[in-house]
C-alpha cells in the first residue's frame, strides 16, 4: 500500500513549485458492493479503497447528498485503520486485491484544455487535500510513460460552501495525444506519508473537462448515452438511457467546435446519419433546460 501513495503523491508535489488549480466532477449514481456494505461511483471510472474493507478497513469514500447539483456528490474522509492512518481517496482506474491496489488510468486521446468542478473541504487542525489530473502516453522507445500535460491543486482552507475550481491543463509535450488520463483526490494530501488529520473531509462535485473551443464532457452523468458504432462509418445509433428523452435537447460538435447538428429525441433510440461527416471524434452534449447533463463522444472513420 505505501507504494501506492508514494506513486499518487508524487504527483502532487512533483510540480509544486508551479501550481496550478484543480476542476472536479458529478457523481449522481452509485453501485452497492456485493455485500451491500459500501458504494462505489457507477461506470467503472472512478474507485477508491473501499475495498479494502473486506480486510477491516474502514469506508473512507461515500456518496453524499450534500451537493453542488444532482442527487449526490463524492465525499471523502480521513479516517484511522488500526494503528495507522487512511485517507479517502478517488481515483480513475481500477482496484486490485494486491499491492499497489488501485492501478490508476484511463484509456483516453483527447487533449481537454481544462480540468473542472466544484469542492469543499472540512480539514482538521490543518490539513490539507489534494487532487491532480494528468494526461500520459506510454513510450515504446524507452520503456516508460511521459506526461504529457498535469493540473494540480491543494485544498488547504476550509471551505464550507461549494466553489468552483478551474485548471489549466500544463502541456509538458506537445504534438503528442495521451493515451490514458489519471485523475485523483484525497482528503489529506500527505496520506502518502500516514499522515493528517481523521475527520478532515472533503467533497467533489461535478467533474468535467473543457477543450480549447469551449466543448465539455460529462464524466459523472445523471443518464448514460450508448453510442455504437464507434468508429461508425454511415450511421450512428444513440440509446439514451432516460425515461424522458423528448425532454432533452441535443448538440453535437467536432473535437475543434465545429457545429454539426442539434435535435430533440421522440424516444430512447435516435440515429444520425453521419455518411458525409469528416473522419475524426465528435462530442455528443445533453441538454435539459440549462443544465448540461450528459454527453458521448464517438469517432466517424470512412
Amino acid at each position: 500500500m505505501k507504494k501506492l501513495w508514494i506513486l499518487i503523491f508524487s504527483f502532487f508535489f512533483g510540480s509544486a513549485m508551479a501550481q496550478t488549480q484543480v476542476p472536479e466532477g458529478g457523481f449522481n449514481n452509485w453501485t452497492p458492493s456485493s455485500l451491500n456494505s459500501y458504494y462505489e461511483p457507477s461506470g467503472g471510472w472512478w474507485t477508491s479503497l473501499n475495498a479494502l474493507s473486506a480486510l477491516g478497513a474502514p469506508v473512507t469514500v461515500s456518496r453524499s447528498t450534500d451537493v453542488h447539483s444532482g442527487t449526490y456528490a463524492a465525499k471523502m474522509e480521513t479516517k484511522k485503520w488500526g494503528t495507522f492512518l487512511i485517507a479517502g481517496l478517488l481515483g480513475s482506474g481500477n482496484f486490485v486485491m494486491a499491492s499497489p491496489y488501485i492501478m490508476l488510468g484511463k484509456p483516453f486521446t483527447d487533449k481537454p484544455s481544462k480540468f473542472k468542478g466544484w469542492y469543499k473541504y472540512m480539514p482538521v487542525s490543518g490539513d490539507s487535500a489534494g487532487g491532480v489530473a494528468m494526461l500520459t502516453r506510454f513510450n515504446m522507445g524507452t520503456g516508460k510513460t511521459d506526461t504529457i500535460a498535469k493540473a494540480n491543486i491543494m485544498f488547504k482552507n476550509s471551505v464550507s460552501i461549494y466553489t468552483e475550481f478551474n485548471l489549466d491543463f500544463d502541456y509538458k509535450i506537445t504534438g503528442l495525444n495521451p493515451d490514458t488520463i489519471i485523475m485523483v483526490f484525497t482528503s489529506s494530501a500527505d496520506g502518502g506519508n500516514f499522515n493528517g488529520q481523521v475527520g478532515s473531509t472533503l467533497l467533489i462535485d461535478d467533474v468535467s473537462l473543457e477543450y480549447i473551443t469551449g466543448l465539455q464532457e460529462v464524466f459523472m452523468p445523471e443518464f448514460l448515452v450508448n453510442v455504437y458504432p464507434s468508429p461508425a462509418n454511415k450511421d450512428v445509433s444513440l440509446e439514451f438511457n432516460t425515461s424522458n428523452p423528448e425532454k432533452l435537447r441535443c448538440h453535437v460538435y467536432a473535437i475543434d467546435g465545429r457545429f454539426m447538428k442539434s435535435f430533440s429525441p421522440i424516444g430512447k433510440n435516435h440515429q444520425l446519419d453521419v455518411s458525409t461527416w469528416q473522419q475524426g471524434s465528435y462530442i455528443l452534449q445533453a441538454w435539459m433546460g440549462n443544465s448540461l447533463v450528459s454527453s458521448a463522444k464517438f469517432v466517424v472513420l470512412h
